[in-house]
């Protein structure tokens, strides 16, 4: 099987197409959903990442709090988690957030 797709690969690059193995792939789809936060989306789980509340994250982008659970809300869909140590731990292994 591995040698078959090895041969695949080396056929379809001497073909000058492109080839990208399914594991890579799977891999790069995961970082880029994450690519489609919104600046602010970026800046409040980056506040989550610091441990800052929604009070805090609140106070520190002089929005209310319930615009902060609303982008919580954005994040965790984007990032397909359903709670925010979800949300740092997936937005650190992806590289969206760097502590």
């Amino acid at each position: 099987m591995l040698c078959d797709e090895i041969l695949g690969a080396i056929r379809a690059v001497h073909a000058g197409q492109r080839r990208i193995p399914a594991a890579v792939g799977t891999r790069l789809a995961e970082r880029m959903a994450g690519m489609n936060l919104s600046g602010r989306e970026q800046q409040v789980l980056e506040l989550v990442a610091t441990g800052k509340s929604n009070k805090e994250i609140a106070a520190s982008l002089e929005i209310t709090e319930a615009t902060v659970k609303g982008h919580m809300t954005n994040i965790l869909g984007k990032l397909g988690v359903t709670d925010r140590t979800q949300a740092v731990i997936t937005a650190i292994r992806r590289g969206l957030v760097h502590l």
